[in-house]
C-alpha cells in the first residue's frame, strides 16, 4: 500500500525540528558547521532526506533569521497595544528589543553578532527571493521605530527649524538602536556580571535616558 502525503501540518512541523536543530547547531558550533549531513546525523535522518523540506542549508539559515525577527515584531506590535502618544511608543519599542534580545540569545546573536552571510551575500544567486523577504523582514522594527520618532520630532516641529526631518530620526535611530544592542549584548556575554550582579535593573534608565532629548 502506497504511503499517503504527509499532511501540511505534518510537513511544517518537520520543517520546524529542522529549523530548531539548525538554530542549535549555529548557535554552539557556528555557521559554517551547518551542512545538511549534520542536520541529517542530529535528526536521526539521512541528509537527502532534509532536501525534501529545504533546498540547502543556506535557506534553512535564512529562515531561521525570519522566524527569529518575526518574534521580534510580533513582540514589538504587542508592545504597542493600544498606545497612541508616540514617545511612549519608542518606549515600549525600545523595552520590547530589550525583553527580546535577553529572552532569545541564540536567536539575537545570529541576528545581530554572530559575523554570518547577509542579504548582499545572496545578490544573484538562487536564494536571494528568500534573502528578500528576510531582509524585509528584518527591517519592520526600525521601520516603525522611525515612524514613532518621526512622529515625535513632527510634534516637536524640529522639520520647521531647518532639520531635515528623515535624516534626524535616522541618526536618532542608530543611535538608539547602538545603545540598545550594547546594553543586550553586553548582559549576553556575561560581561555584565563582572562588574554589577543585577545590570537588569538598570534597564528602564537605561531608556529613559535614550529618550530624554525628545521629551
Amino acid at each position: 500500500m502506497p504511503r499517503l502525503p504527509r499532511k501540511k501540518e505534518e510537513i511544517e512541523g518537520v520543517r520546524e525540528k529542522i529549523l530548531d536543530k539548525a538554530l542549535d547547531v549555529i548557535s554552539r558550533e557556528g555557521y559554517e558547521s551547518l551542512t545538511m549531513r549534520r542536520l541529517g546525523s542530529l535528526l536521526g535522518c539521512a541528509a537527502k532526506t532534509i532536501y525534501n523540506y529545504y533546498e540547502g542549508k543556506e535557506e534553512i539559515y535564512l529562515h531561521i533569521l525570519i522566524r527569529g525577527f518575526r518574534t521580534l515584531n510580533s513582540d514589538a506590535d504587542e508592545a504597542l497595544n493600544g498606545i497612541e502618544d508616540p514617545l511612549e511608543k519608542l518606549r515600549a519599542l525600545c523595552n520590547a528589543y530589550i525583553n527580546f534580545g535577553l529572552k532569545n540569545i541564540h536567536y539575537y546573536n545570529i541576528m545581530f553578532n554572530y559575523d554570518v552571510p547577509k542579504y548582499l551575500n545572496y545578490l544573484d544567486t538562487h536564494f536571494e527571493p528568500v534573502a528578500r523577504e528576510e531582509k524585509e523582514t528584518a527591517m519592520y522594527y526600525a521601520v516603525i521605530s522611525e515612524a514613532a520618532i518621526s512622529e515625535i520630532l513632527t510634534e516637536k516641529t524640529l522639520d520647521h527649524k531647518g532639520i531635515n526631518l528623515r535624516e534626524e530620526s535616522a541618526f536618532i535611530l542608530v543611535r538608539m538602536w547602538s545603545m540598545l544592542h550594547g546594553y543586550v549584548s553586553l548582559h549576553n556575554s556575561g560581561s555584565f556580571r563582572e562588574y554589577h550582579s543585577n545590570t537588569l535593573k538598570f534597564q528602564n534608565r537605561i531608556v529613559d535616558n535614550l529618550l530624554k532629548d525628545l521629551e
